[in-house]
């Protein structure tokens, strides 16, 4: 009987990913960075391979804003539901792992990293997948851009023409 609970408690279990460093959730900053917990300290976390549209003002936004010329609160608003769905896929409080350089910073102080939820989904991949983000050159990442965009997913579906032109943006 022993055995036979034991048993069924694993099945029924979400698998936890081994895979990475482990981290605790603080915040979602916006649809691409995150702050988490690393080795005592608060970490801001670049998703590797992605970018999402800004949802606050500052010299990236002003820099969107300038090659798509949208205005400014449309391309907050893709920012702010980017953001939104991020907050969705790793709420706040949740523990993710992290594969990567931990110790290679960007221009903007993260440390851009594939992060993971503790059942193994990348991050990373379902913002794209989910049409929330841009892959940025990234093999795996761009066919699920370009699904993502044929089938309305995400941005592509609320704002098309306002997605596309941040899009075309980031080639430039």
């Amino acid at each position: 009987m022993k055995t036979i609970t034991l048993l069924l408690i694993f099945l029924t279990a979400p698998l936890a990913w081994a895979g990475g460093v482990q981290a605790p959730l603080i915040d979602v900053e916006d649809g691409d960075t995150l702050l988490v917990m690393l080795n005592g300290l608060p970490t801001r976390i670049q998703l590797a391979g992605i970018d999402a549209p800004e949802d606050r003002p500052n010299p990236k936004f002003n820099l969107d804003r300038k090659r798509t010329g949208l205005p400014a609160e449309t391309l907050l608003e893709l920012g702010r539901k980017a953001t939104l769905h991020l907050r969705e896929l790793a709420p706040p409080g949740s523990t993710l792992f992290l594969e990567g350089d931990l110790h290679k910073k960007d221009k903007y102080g993260r440390i851009a990293v594939t992060v993971r939820t503790a059942e193994g989904r990348s991050i990373n991949e379902q913002m794209v997948a989910d049409g929330y983000a841009r892959a940025l050159g990234h093999p795996t990442y761009l066919p699920l851009q370009e699904k993502a965009m044929r089938t309305g997913r995400g941005l592509w579906g609320t704002a098309p023409q306002a997605a596309r032109k941040w899009l075309e943006s980031g080639r430039r």
